[in-house]
């Protein structure tokens, strides 16, 4: 059984849109909650996840082409959780500097910093799994030719 060709691409692609509601919420989140509000969050997030796919989507980039479902899933599952691990840890660290620096409480900094690493990564790590398991599979097959 074959993977199918757009796996990665919507995966990433629905990684990027998370990632960029969480982004616009961040910008403009002490705006009023008004249903235009919701519809501005939902263009923009829109957007900004159509231009990151755009530019990570040209020239036939992601996608699949004949890989095997089981391989693909071993490699996707360990890609996936060594990107969550570092980047926990990655957001963690910047995340307990910012507000260790605006709090000057270490545990409440920590507790939120721990807690934005790991809430964070679980929207970003998908999309750059899906990255890197393409870069993976490319210089494979690259290999293997």
């Amino acid at each position: 059984m074959k993977t199918p060709t757009q796996t990665l691409r919507v995966v990433f692609a629905l990684s990027m849109l998370a990632c960029s509601v969480i982004l616009v919420l961040f910008v403009r989140g002490r705006a009023a909650w008004t249903p235009e509000f919701w519809l501005q969050l939902a263009a923009a997030s829109v957007v900004i996840s159509a231009a990151i796919c755009f530019v990570a989507f040209r020239q036939g980039k992601m996608r699949l082409v004949a890989v095997p479902l089981w391989p693909f899933v071993r490699l996707f599952v360990r890609q996936l959780a060594i990107v969550y691990a570092v980047s926990a840890v990655a957001i963690s660290g910047v995340a307990l500097a910012v507000i260790y620096a605006i709090t000057r409480s270490g545990p409440n900094a920590l507790a939120l910093a721990v807690l934005a690493g790991l809430w964070l990564s679980l929207w970003l790590a998908p999309g750059i799994a899906s990255f890197t398991t393409w870069r993976k599979l490319r210089i494979a097959k690259v290999n293997d030719a």
